[in-house]
């Protein structure tokens, strides 16, 4: 019981370091925000990825195994409720730890943003066999027009023939074939095409995003969707509704605005040598797809740990019940 209890304080000192260190980001960030020796030692002890490292899962699996070993010496021992309710104990933890690890070795998730109408396969993130079609977006607003709820209607397919069509919003995500899928964002896509004399440059960009036009001059395009403007290129928009859709861009040079316009749908401005079209625009939403296959097996741990815990606490001793009895 001394070592579980030792291996449980490694594991939660390990665990803040997991909460204190940011995971899962490129080298440079850790050289970056933690200097050269600091990123490198971060990286030497997969302190980037705790919960996956082999050092984190070889002291979970040194916990599982002290504690069915100490399982095993009480079962031979078993006596009443209060015995049995301690096995329980030590069990349900065990299934915690084995739903730990299941989730850390095979739990996914990926980010996509996807325009009405896109399909992707999904294999590429991680989950084969999983097409996602986005059927339909829209926003409901208060009466402010503060944003309200954000929904997509969302088809998914697998390969093997069976599909689900549901709508996602906020905190109500789709669960099918073990995926969940949470309505996460939303924004807007912007279409059109620069003209220059190399040639023509279609684009479809979210709002905010650039397109490199000559990378040895740093020249490059910005582009601001405005749902309801009239204004100067960097007026902001008066409502989220598109009444009045604009788009703003900005013909840039490392940091330095070389010219700004400000561009109706189905116009052509010129922006120095370069001719941007605004032919139009659309809703993508952002969408988090999940996999746990470790979360049934934690649940069932757990539950079994309330059950250890009414039989070890909770139910009466019938021996100390009949000693009273005598």
């Amino acid at each position: 019981m001394k070592s579980a209890l030792s291996l449980l304080l490694f594991l939660g000192a390990a665990a803040s370091l997991g909460t204190l260190i940011p995971q899962g980001q490129p080298p440079l960030f850790y050289r970056a925000h933690y200097g050269e020796a600091g990123g490198s030692f971060i990286l030497l002890l997969s302190l980037d990825h705790v919960y996956r490292s082999w050092w984190f899962l070889t002291l979970v699996s040194l916990l599982g195994l002290s504690l069915l070993l100490c399982s095993l010496r009480r079962w031979k021992k078993l006596t009443g409720w209060k015995g049995r309710g301690s096995v329980l104990l030590h069990l349900s933890l065990l299934l915690i730890l084995a739903g730990a690890v299941l989730s850390a070795y095979l739990g996914r998730t990926a980010y996509v943003e996807l325009g009405v109408g896109d399909k992707v396969d999904l294999a590429p993130y991680g989950f084969p066999g999983f097409t996602l079609f986005v059927r339909d977006f829209r926003i409901e607003y208060y009466p402010t027009l503060e944003p309200r709820q954000y929904i997509s209607l969302l088809r998914l397919e697998t390969g093997w023939g069976s599909t689900k069509e549901e709508e996602v919003k906020v905190n109500h995500p789709l669960k099918f074939e073990g995926l969940k899928i949470y309505q996460k964002s939303y924004g807007w896509l912007v279409k059109g095409q620069v003209s220059a004399d190399t040639g023509v440059s279609p684009f479809e960009l979210a709002h905010g995003e650039e397109l490199l036009l000559d990378e040895a001059q740093k020249l490059r395009l910005r582009f601001f969707f405005l749902p309801d403007s009239g204004g100067a290129p960097a007026m902001p928009p008066s409502s989220p509704l598109p009444p009045n859709p604009r788009l703003a861009c900005l013909l840039l040079r490392d940091t330095a605005i070389l010219a700004a316009e400000n561009i109706g749908q189905g116009e052509s401005r010129a922006l120095g040598d370069y001719t941007v079209t605004f032919a139009g625009y659309r809703h993508y939403t952002g969408l988090e797809i999940k996999k746990d296959p470790g979360v049934g097996v934690t649940y069932g741990g757990f539950a079994l740990l309330l059950l250890g815990l009414v039989m070890r606490y909770l139910v009466p001793d019938k021996r100390k019940l009949a000693g009273g009895e005598s």
